[in-house]
């Protein structure tokens, strides 16, 4: 079932590329190549071909950016974005900023985004990837174990960083989202940008995971809802755990985009 599983992905990633190509938009040489080799890494930015023109424009926000690996593949495929990155833990921060060192379309805040203004402890991770503000529940308790050490961080708003980026009309807006357990708060305090946003790739949790901590998809519905996004794709990472979604990557875009989903 594994191996069908991983064919179905390849084979549906392959068509989506198919379909750029017969619509003339220029794209990496090596595409086919890294969907076979790692096509769980390259599945949201493969999504985003139904939506985004490669040498079009485009304003990234990568909230929960970690060393940057992410920012990196999605300017390999659309080399015309501008990013404007969020990392709270100090060494994730300091990669970041190396790895785009001498690159001026990257700018990268040591920050942690929520609904509040404040500084607050947060696990970090053997790894980084597991970070959170949270404590992994009952079910998941195992992971705790990965946490090595807590590190005081910046919490800010996305809202308060909305005169620093370039929302205008000329360029289309995706935020990415990955912050373990904390999206709600990144939502409720990015309203105002989230407004100017045409899509939205966003890890949600579908059960259980962290203590006193609710499934976070139905309320991002919710919010995100307000501004006219709406999911429409979600991802397979968990897949080879279970049938059923615990934490997946979501896409929502603008209702003006439905109609994208049928060409």
């Amino acid at each position: 079932l594994h191996y069908a599983r991983a064919l179905e992905l390849r084979m549906k990633l392959q068509e989506w590329v198919r379909n750029a190509k017969n619509s003339g938009w220029p794209l990496p040489a090596d595409i086919d190549k890294l969907i076979l080799k790692e096509p769980h890494n390259l599945e949201e930015l493969v999504w985003l071909y139904q939506f985004l023109q490669p040498n079009k424009k485009i304003t990234l926000i990568d909230i929960g950016g970690n060393s940057g690996y992410w920012s990196e593949s999605f300017l390999h495929i659309f080399p015309h974005t501008k990013i404007y990155a969020f990392e709270p833990v100090r060494e994730m921060y300091n990669q970041y900023v190396q790895r785009f060192k001498e690159n001026t379309q990257v700018t990268v805040f040591n920050t942690a985004l929520g609904n509040e203004e404040t500084e607050k402890p947060i696990n970090v991770a053997a790894g980084y990837g597991l970070t959170s503000f949270h404590t992994y529940g009952e079910d998941l308790e195992a992971r705790n174990v990965h946490f090595k050490e807590k590190e005081m961080v910046k919490v800010s708003t996305l809202d308060s960083f909305i005169e620093k980026m370039n929302l205008n009309g000329d360029t289309q807006v995706v935020i990415k989202v990955d912050v373990q357990g904390f999206e709600t708060n990144v939502v409720k305090g990015g309203q105002a940008v989230f407004q100017y946003t045409d899509m939205v790739i966003m890890e949600c949790s579908f059960v259980n995971e962290f203590q006193q901590q609710s499934p976070t998809f139905g309320e991002v519905v919710t919010l995100l809802r307000q501004v006219d996004l709406h999911p429409i794709d979600f991802g397979v990472f968990d897949r080879k755990r279970s049938d059923f979604a615990y934490e997946r990557n979501v896409l929502f875009v603008k209702s003006e985009g439905f109609k994208k989903i049928w060409k």
